[in-house]
């Protein structure tokens, strides 16, 4: 406590004025709804997704009699799938339609997942299914909350933020008991067909909502992606948040820039 008393001297003696904060605006659940529909079903998917992912998948492997080591390793692929394809994704987000990457990514997961439904004797098998899952369930975190950031004023970002956390906690809620019903009334094989019933839904969803609205933001105008993982905590969306903000607030700035100078040399 003492430590952590004297932390605070140098700030409170600084000379240096505090940064100023914009005033943010609020956004209600109904309002984040008219901005992007696929934010809120994918971030509620998500939910479900993950409270699964990491909260039974445990459970999954001993019911299908893996030893605690294969039940550790099978686990670890989860998180090397998710942290090794962040930045690949991550990165293609940032050249092309992030819907139709959402498709794409939750496409290949839900296909993965119903791989590790027809190979459940082969535990090489399972672990490429776990880490390509993890691969794709990961990012798609990410991409929701840059998708609907792409449609958002930087002042609306962090009421957003509060609108996509909570409900991702309600799909977190739902999913280990939906993914323990699963697991009793299917078998093992429950688990991954619940993640592939999410996985497959939301890039049927995403494809659908592509028909039903044109892209709002060319690429040129998106924000960058921000690796961001569902497990991370509400400190954590906010710094994103500010980093979309800060990032868009660039663009705008340079787009501005270059305006300036293509008129100059009219």
């Amino acid at each position: 406590s003492v430590l952590v008393s004297l932390a605070f001297l140098p700030v409170l003696l600084s000379v240096t004025p505090t940064p100023a904060f914009d005033t943010t605006k609020p956004l209600s659940l109904s309002e984040l709804w008219e901005v992007s529909p696929l934010g809120c079903i994918g971030m509620f998917l998500i939910g479900g997704m993950f409270s699964a992912l990491f909260g039974m998948s445990a459970v999954y492997a001993a019911e299908a009699g893996f030893s605690v080591g294969e039940i550790s390793v099978f686990v670890a692929m989860i998180y090397v799938g998710g942290l090794l394809m962040q930045y690949p994704i991550g990165w293609i987000s940032d050249r092309m339609d992030r819907r139709l990457l959402i498709l794409i990514v939750a496409a290949m997961g839900g296909a993965a997942g119903l791989l590790a439904t027809s190979v459940s004797g082969l535990y090489v098998a399972i672990l490429a299914a776990a880490f390509v899952v993890g691969g794709s369930a990961n990012p798609l975190y990410g991409l929701v909350l840059a998708y609907t950031n792409d449609m958002l004023e930087h002042d609306r970002m962090a009421a957003a933020s509060g609108g996509l956390i909570f409900l991702n906690g309600i799909g977190a809620v739902a999913g280990p008991l939906v993914t323990g019903w699963a697991i009793t009334v299917s078998g093992p094989d429950g688990f991954w067909l619940y993640l592939t019933i999410l996985l497959l839904g939301l890039a049927a969803y995403a494809g659908w909502r592509m028909t039903r609205r044109p892209p709002q933001v060319t690429v040129e105008e998106t924000v960058s992606y921000a690796p961001l993982t569902p497990s991370a905590s509400p400190v954590a969306v906010e710094v994103a948040q500010e980093y979309y903000a800060d990032n868009l607030e660039e663009s705008v700035a340079e787009v501005a820039t270059v305006d300036g100078e293509d008129g100059a040399g009219s």
